[in-house]
């Protein structure tokens, strides 16, 4: 388990979830309900450093990721990035799957694209989940199931297949997701340059903070940028750029002991005063209030 300077919110590997001290790892899959006997040390805020696809087939509870609250219910499958803040709450009482892994598993099966470009796994996405129908779902189940026996058995090539599985469950899922949000994929207008902009986002946003930085990176107009983003995800393309940055300053200010002085400097700003206003303006509160508030929620 790692820590990252001056912060108190872990950071657990596959291997360290359920307490399992036998290696590292970068595959596992539970069914849920096995899973759920032994999180009281994942009811606090925590990160992982793999990718988790959650399948709730029955039963029910709630759980955080990055500040909103998500009901688990059935038929429902959450998708959760590496470095994103989750906390389950209370005792789930869900059955299911649980499948975790991370990018080296994924790309050892000569796949050229990073999990991160599937949308599901983008942290900029409008929601962490999906539902799905009673079809789909005895389809999904016998997927899982497929996955779950080949990683019980000894026999030969075992993670050639799951691997196999995990790449048609992850492509099957960006089918149902882009229904789900509603993906324009109008002639003309270039959805994969989003992805592209909100994956440098994801990496760059610290450092790089202007839509026309971004736009030379992916070499368009910053007005293009601007009209895809709005058509495609209904808000201009500084505001996604702001999102990521607000929603870092909240898991700093909620997850660490740096002050927000420090916080400023982090992220990249020069004058703390003006990261005050900045944090104001979009979220009604200034930095401290917002430190409290969340202080507050946490000791009801």
């Amino acid at each position: 388990m790692t820590k990252q300077s001056n912060e108190i919110i872990p950071t657990y590997e596959i291997n360290e979830l359920l307490d399992i001290q036998s290696g590292k790892k970068e595959f596992e899959f539970y069914r849920f309900e096995y899973f759920a006997t032994n999180i009281d040390h994942l009811k606090d805020p925590h990160r992982h450093d793999h990718f988790a696809i959650f399948f709730i087939t029955a039963g029910k509870g709630m759980h955080n990721i990055d500040f909103d609250d998500y009901e688990l219910k059935p038929n429902r499958l959450f998708f959760l990035s590496a470095g994103q803040i989750h906390t389950w709450k209370g005792n789930p009482a869900a059955r299911g799957f649980v499948l975790l892994f991370n990018s080296s598993y994924f790309n050892m099966s000569a796949q050229s694209r990073h999990l991160r470009d599937f949308l599901y796994f983008n942290t900029l996405q409008p929601k962490p989940y999906i539902d799905i129908g009673e079809e789909s779902k005895k389809y999904f189940v016998q997927l899982f199931i497929n996955m779950e026996e080949e990683h019980l058995t000894n026999a030969n090539h075992k993670h050639i297949i799951i691997r196999a599985y995990l790449t048609i469950l992850l492509y099957e899922l960006v089918r149902l997701y882009e229904n789900s949000i509603s993906v324009n994929k109008a002639k003309g207008l270039s959805v994969d340059k989003i992805s592209e902009f909100e994956k440098a986002v994801n990496v760059n946003f610290i450092s790089i903070k202007t839509v026309a930085e971004y736009a030379a990176m992916l070499n368009i107009t910053p007005n293009y940028l601007n009209a895809i983003c709005k058509k495609v995800k209904g808000k201009a393309a500084s505001e996604i750029i702001q999102d990521r940055i607000m929603l870092e300053a909240k898991r700093l200010l909620s997850h660490s002991g740096k002050t927000v002085a420090e916080i400023a400097f982090y992220l990249g700003f020069e004058d703390n005063s003006y990261f005050g206003r900045f944090f104001k303006k979009y979220n009604g509160q200034t930095p401290v209030e917002f430190r409290s508030h969340i202080q507050a929620k946490e000791h009801r």
